[in-house]
């Protein structure tokens, strides 16, 4: 198949630090590459993807401080894909944001079908957006996500996946035990809360993250105050090494968004690396993490520190095991495999 990937332009794909949506996008294309499918991908032109590049601009649009109306080059970037429409057996837009979902009335009435992954949780704002255009294609990225919006016309369900070879297993815990905040730093991802049932636990929790300026004052006010080199460190964002190696020695990573978050690229990347995940009982969480068997599922602080106190009844290669079965590339590949013929005869 002829098929267009339309990436979000924040962060390069792959990203050269955090970015879920874009490393989805780097790791699905080249899948699909190696499955002997045409790709192109529109997005940033400093992207480095499987396939031929579209690039859009010179440089991801959060590289270059000299950008102050990013919504133009969505736009320009979204005229293009219109533009070679007809090139494509199947263009996959990959809806992240409110920004985002600019694409959904963009891209309707072409010929050529149109499958949107749905990376943002439903919200009052996108929702009657989603319902206007509800007999779009579709692709839910969880069960809850898609329940939470159920008219929409989803061709299905599919979870990330994730290349696990990249993750280096942690079979036992750094001799410093520490537990792992790691995402962005702001207040829906409840980091505040992570200080908190870490602090319960008496662990010390190592923070690592971007901050955005909108949400520098919250990190100011609820964050840094408690950040002392030892019971609470932060060390910004990571690259990959970096990040996969903080994660593969915890003994937990801590997971306290106070959205409902449609899936969740940090939990999986955790037990990729063997090591639990404490989490809070929202969104798709009950999707990704089997409480008792690849970490704990909670609804307080006080259960997330209770959580810590149990780790030592996971089995470490479990969790790993769970991140193959469950969460492979291979799988996330078929299931996109599987969409785009139901897109192609329908």
């Amino acid at each position: 198949m002829r098929i267009a990937h339309v990436a979000p332009l924040w962060e390069s794909v792959p990203p050269k630090g955090y970015g879920a949506v874009e490393t989805l996008v780097a790791e699905l294309t080249a899948a699909q590459v190696l499955d002997g499918h045409e790709i192109t991908v529109f997005a940033s032109g400093d992207s480095k993807v499987a396939g031929s590049l579209h690039g859009i601009g010179t440089t991801a649009l959060l590289a270059d401080p000299r950008i102050h109306e990013p919504e133009v080059y969505r736009m320009l970037q979204l005229a293009e894909v219109r533009d070679r429409a007809d090139e494509f057996d199947v263009i996959h837009s990959h809806v992240h944001s409110n920004t985002g979902c600019l694409a959904i009335p963009v891209l309707h009435g072409l010929r050529t079908p149109v499958i949107h992954t749905v990376h943002c949780f439903f919200n009052d704002d996108n929702a009657p957006l989603f319902r206007r255009f509800a007999g779009e294609r579709y692709v839910a990225i969880s069960h809850d996500q898609r329940s939470r919006l159920p008219e929409l016309n989803y061709l299905g369900t599919i979870h990330h996946g994730v290349d696990l070879q990249t993750f280096p297993f942690g079979a036992g815990a750094d001799p410093c035990p520490y537990v792992v905040f790691l995402g962005r730093i702001r207040p829906e991802k409840g980091v505040h809360l992570a200080i908190t049932a870490a602090r319960l636990a008496g662990v010390p929790l190592k923070i690592a993250g971007r901050i955005k300026p909108r949400d520098q004052v919250y990190f100011e006010q609820q964050v840094r105050p408690h950040v002392d080199g030892e019971q609470v460190l932060f060390l910004g964002e990571l690259d990959f090494p970096t990040k996969t190696a903080l994660l593969a020695g915890a003994i937990a990573t801590l997971m306290t968004s106070l959205i409902p978050e449609p899936f969740g690229l940090v939990p999986v990347e955790s037990m990729a690396c063997g090591t639990p995940v404490v989490s809070l009982r929202s969104g798709a969480a009950p999707e990704l993490v089997r409480h008792g068997i690849t970490g704990y599922l909670a609804d307080t602080a006080q259960e997330l520190a209770n959580a810590i106190h149990q780790l030592e009844a996971i089995d470490r290669a479990a969790c790993r095991a769970h991140v193959a079965s469950e969460f492979s590339i291979r799988r996330m590949a078929d299931g996109y495999d599987a969409a785009y013929r139901t897109a192609l005869h329908s």
